[in-house]
Formats: C-alpha cells, structure tokens, sequence
C-alpha cells in the first residue's frame, strides 16, 4: 500500500507552530500561553493554528503521542528482528531508545522544565509501560509481571530524565551499559517467569 504524502507546507506550519510552542513554554510556561502567542511566534494567523490542533492541548497531545510513536516504534523494530532477547539486543534497544529521545531532545528538556508539562515523567513512565506491556501479551494480568515491569519502568525513566536535563555531562553509552547490566537479568527472569 502507498503511503500518503503529507504536503511540505503542512509539515512547515506544524513545525513552526511545535518550535513557537516550545519556545513559549520555555519561556512563559505552559498556562501562560495562548493560541495568539502560539500563532504570532509561529509567524502564522489563529485560523491557521485551529486547521492543525484543536487548542493548545491538543497541541500538546499530539506532541507527546508523536514521540511516544517514536519509541513505540523503536523498540518494536528491534525486537520483530530477533526471536530471542540476549543482552546484545537488550543494549541495542536501549540505544535506539536514547537516540530517538536525542532527536527531539528539546521537546523532552521543555516538557520536564517547571514551566513545562505537568508530571511529565509520570507521562513517560505510564507511555513506556504500556509498551513494554503491549509486547508481553496474555501476561500484563500476572502480578509479578506487573511489579517487575513497574519496577524496570520507573528506574529507566529516572534515569531517562536524569539524562535529558543533564545531557552534556552525562554520556549515553555509560548509561546504556550500566542500565544494561542492572536490568537485564531483571527482564531475563521476566520472560522466563512468563514461560
């Protein structure tokens, strides 16, 4: 089936509208602005704006789910390619994780800034378990399941956001190691505890 080609002018709005907003969320925080600030530092008009987003948290909405397509996306790539999961791919997904995070690097920084997404790593968190459920199948009602993959969660996204809001200090192929070798007999036991 071909895929429908989205116009270049369509891809241009959405990307100075998501620039403008971000740039406003860092600079007025997220309750403080509105369409028109969104619509003016955009360089477009309000009719514009609506034409893509319903109000700024569709906006908003529509800016999370984008990226959480992304890891979605990333992380079931690497598993379709492999039958089993060893370390190597363990490693692997986690550096495709944080490459696709490093993409839109800004858009994570603004959201876990004080004036950007509330409980955004809550956000996170809950987008990233689903994931990782959304792969376990009949498993996610199993309660040693359910506490492993929050427990596996919670950590990743900590360090996740640790990683964002420090990025120029802190080098991705030390966290991968290190989140590698802490959690992989974690998800190692998981899988065989679901056999």
């Amino acid at each position: 089936m071909k895929k429908e080609k989205v116009d270049l002018r369509i891809l241009k709005t959405r990307k100075a509208i998501k620039e403008a907003f971000l740039s406003l969320v860092q600079s007025k925080g997220y309750e403080r602005i509105t369409i028109q600030d969104i619509a003016d530092e955009a360089l477009i008009n309000r009719n514009t704006f609506y034409l893509h987003y319903i109000d700024k948290s569709h906006l908003l909405e529509k800016l999370c789910e984008e990226n959480m397509d992304k890891l979605n996306v990333c992380i079931h790539l690497e598993l379709k390619e492999q039958k089993e999961l060893d370390r190597s791919l363990f490693t692997k997904i986690l550096s495709e994780t944080f490459k696709v995070l490093e993409v839109d690097i800004d858009f994570y920084k603004t959201m876990l800034t004080q004036n950007g997404h509330p409980n955004f790593s809550n956000y996170l968190k809950r987008e990233l378990k689903e994931i990782m459920l959304s792969g376990l199948g009949n498993h996610t009602h199993n309660r040693k399941v359910q506490i492993n993959v929050e427990y596996m969660i919670s950590g990743l996204v900590g360090v996740i956001c640790m990683w964002i809001t420090d990025s120029e200090n802190l080098v991705v192929e030390e966290i991968v190691e290190q989140l590698s070798e802490i959690h992989f007999h974690n998800v190692q036991e998981l899988f065989k505890s679901m056999n």
